[in-house]
């Protein structure tokens, strides 16, 4: 009996130890939906329009990658598509529309603590990551 209830005790202080072990653990980083693509909800959503209407909206999905969405002629969404990166903060976006080029400069704080950024330009096309220190265009100046 002596036995019985001492296994019974170890076991209730090793589920105690336990369930407070998992009571202190870090919370994971709570996650939102935007059109279906799940995205950090600390970094929300970071939206722009163009010269010619169209919209195009960027978040940081759970796995920290930059994710893109944007409207075709008719209005409808594309559909999200990861742009790669690893961002750790919101997204920034910056539509330099001095003409109907609808250049867009769109970055975010990187794992290493610099800004990276793409630049989409005119044909639709997107740069590769560049980081500020690193861009021989200067194009952060």
């Amino acid at each position: 009996m002596n036995k019985t209830r001492s296994v019974l005790t170890a076991v209730a202080a090793l589920a105690a130890f336990v369930g407070t072990g998992v009571a202190a653990a870090p919370a994971q980083a709570a996650s939102c939906r935007e059109m279906g693509q799940k995205y950090l909800c600390e970094f929300g959503v970071a939206k722009t329009t163009l010269a010619n209407g169209s919209k195009q909206e960027f978040v940081v999905g759970t796995d920290h990658a930059v994710w893109t969405n944007w409207t075709r002629d008719n209005g409808s969404w594309n559909g999200w598509e990861s742009m790669g990166g690893w961002a750790n903060s919101s997204i920034t976006v910056d539509a330099k529309q001095r003409d109907s080029n609808s250049n867009i400069i769109m970055g975010a704080t990187g794992k290493d603590g610099y800004f990276w950024m793409r630049v989409r330009y005119s044909d639709g096309r997107w740069s590769h990551w560049f980081s500020c220190f690193v861009n021989p265009t200067n194009i952060c100046a």
